[in-house]
């Protein structure tokens, strides 16, 4: 217990400093009071009034306020992040989302950028999920300013959740060594299976080979077929018509067979009737059968790995809608920042 008059003036003096507001200049405590700034801030209610208390340092002649020295904050980070928030999870544009809150475009872009980094790394966001073991990969194109941009995204294949993502230039084998080799080190579990597709230029097949070298790859069959449908003319004024119905048919069967015997039955077969396929672009089919029949049919020998690639082709579906309805963007910062908080928001939620 305190008593005497010199115990009080202590305690007294050593509280009244404590209390004092120090300078943000010359770090002095040596601070009084100085009246009031009467000033507004935008919130989400709208313009609010507020009165902030301003300090004036003895020492360096300056004053300041709880905010720091020679800042007012105008706008609150509530309504800034509700702002940003409403871009980037909705469908709206950063016009929609502007005229929604009073503000500019280039404003909505600016707080977008300023509050990436309050949202965490998709790399850093630790459970709340169980893997599989079993993940899938695929890759989305966009341009910025003209350039055409490739988001590599890679989930889990079946809690559907992306565990990481990279923005590159382009879709080759240097960006999709870099990609799987962050893939090897941050996958949560043991990788038990991959499923991709080719990759731009089949960039996947070998790089996927040389570093999992003990891990089953399925090549997305859906992929494949849109190949097909894309290369194989459908037209009946093709010279080819009849043989490439027939040579679509083949492929069918020999992915769609209830058991790796019939599959190797319709493989032979198909590969047997060479010959038969005169066309420039059924040789190339040819090849990439011969080539890639292990990869495509990988579903046989282990059927629990993901015979396509939907989990990852669903998030770029998703993204898609929201690219569609954007004015674009207009700098790399801004697409990092957004696909930043884009992905924490997928991961998390």
């Amino acid at each position: 217990m305190l008593s005497g008059k010199k115990n009080k003036a202590e305690l007294y003096s050593c509280h009244e400093e404590n209390e004092k507001k120090r300078c943000p200049l010359c770090g002095s405590l040596k601070t009084k009071k100085n009246g009031f700034i009467e000033s507004g801030i935008l919130t989400s209610r709208g313009k609010v009034k507020r009165r902030i208390h301003r300090f004036f340092c003895k020492d360096c002649g300056k004053s300041f306020t709880d905010q720091g020295y020679n800042v007012r904050k105008r706008i609150t980070d509530d309504l800034k992040k509700k702002v940003v928030e409403d871009f980037v999870f909705t469908k709206s544009s950063t016009s929609e989302v502007g005229h929604r809150f009073g503000i500019s475009k280039m404003t909505v872009i600016n707080w977008t950028n300023g509050l990436a980094n309050g949202y965490p790394a998709i790399e850093k966001i630790r459970g709340g999920v169980k893997w599989s073991g079993w993940i899938t990969i695929d890759g989305k194109e966009l341009k910025v300013k003209g350039q055409r941009i490739v988001i590599l995204t890679a989930c889990d294949a079946e809690n559907g959740k992306p565990f990481y993502y990279l923005i590159v230039r382009g879709e080759n084998k240097e960006t999709a060594k870099w990609f799987l080799k962050k893939v090897k080190k941050l996958y949560p579990v043991r990788i038990n299976g991959i499923t991709s597709d080719f990759g731009k230029g089949k960039c996947f097949l070998g790089v996927i080979a040389k570093l999992f070298p003990q891990i089953p790859h399925q090549i997305c069959n859906i992929h494949f077929n849109r190949y097909v449908w894309l290369f194989l003319p459908r037209t009946r004024k093709s010279k080819y018509f009849w043989r490439n119905s027939v040579m679509k048919e083949m492929i069918r069967r020999i992915l769609d067979a209830p058991s790796r015997e019939e599959s190797l039955y319709w493989y032979e077969k198909f590969i047997s009737w060479a010959p038969f396929f005169r066309a420039r672009y059924h040789q190339r089919f040819i090849r990439s059968m011969r080539r890639n029949y292990w990869n495509l049919t990988m579903h046989y020998e282990i059927p629990e790995i993901p015979v396509t690639s939907n989990v990852s082709e669903n998030l770029n579906r998703q993204l898609e809608r929201k690219l569609k309805n954007m004015d674009g963007f207009k700098s790399e910062a801004s697409l990092t920042a957004f696909m930043r908080i884009w992905f924490a928001n997928y991961r998390i939620k």
